[in-house]
């Protein structure tokens, strides 16, 4: 075997797989979601969180001491999606996209999240969002989880405005640590990004599917 033909197999043979096709990502991204199978993957996570919560429920009526229950929601792409709106700027100028989105009031409810947040409800189970959407759309936000069918939440956290973040976890740790002072324990918190589940003050954490963006 010639010296040229060995490094050309050896070449071949470490040679790095060729990036994705972005076409074919975002039909793949379009055919998880029009399937079925992405409200699939989120309805098989909020089981795991409402047997969770059914199994502290339980726990704290037997209690000497019963707790003052609550569950933490993301809100994009946990409680409300913004599909539709990803679908039609092709899934690029995210943040772009996401911006004009928030300042609209027609996203709809991720049923599995909505069941779970009225099963809480139901329960007496305490219920805040926790949201990277600054507080100069908390009028519109408010009538956003309103039309999708979440009501009597309480409490709504929100960023405040000009508050630049290069990572979610300090202010949404921060925020939970504020509901525990208040006096709550926290025995669900539920994301789409693991952003929102790092820093503690949950019981347990739960990570909803998104293929669509990312938030450090």
């Amino acid at each position: 075997m010639s010296v040229l033909l060995s490094a050309t197999i050896a070449s071949t043979a470490f040679a790095a797989p060729p990036p994705y096709n972005l076409s074919d990502v975002k039909q793949q991204l379009i055919e998880y979601h029009q399937s079925g199978e992405y409200t699939k993957d989120i309805s098989h996570v909020t089981k795991q969180a409402e047997d969770y919560l059914d199994k502290r429920l339980a726990e704290n009526a037997k209690s000497e001491h019963p707790e003052k229950l609550a569950m933490v929601l993301d809100i994009d792409e946990t409680s409300l999606s913004n599909y539709n709106y990803l679908k039609d700027a092709q899934f690029g100028d995210i943040f772009g996209v996401m911006e004009q989105a928030q300042k609209r009031d027609d996203e709809s409810a991720i049923a599995p999240t909505l069941n779970l947040y009225r099963f809480a409800k139901n329960h007496g189970v305490a219920v805040f969002f926790i949201t990277g959407r600054p507080e100069r759309l908390r009028k519109i936000t408010e009538k956003d989880l309103n039309s999708a069918g979440y009501y009597k939440w309480n409490g709504l956290f929100m960023r405040p405005n000009g508050h630049e973040m290069n990572s979610a976890v300090p202010y949404k740790t921060a925020t939970r640590k504020k509901i525990a002072d208040m006096g709550y324990t926290i025995v669900v918190n539920m994301g789409d990004q693991k952003s929102d589940l790092s820093g503690g003050y949950a019981e347990q954490d739960y990570k909803l599917p998104n293929p669509y963006y990312y938030i450090p």
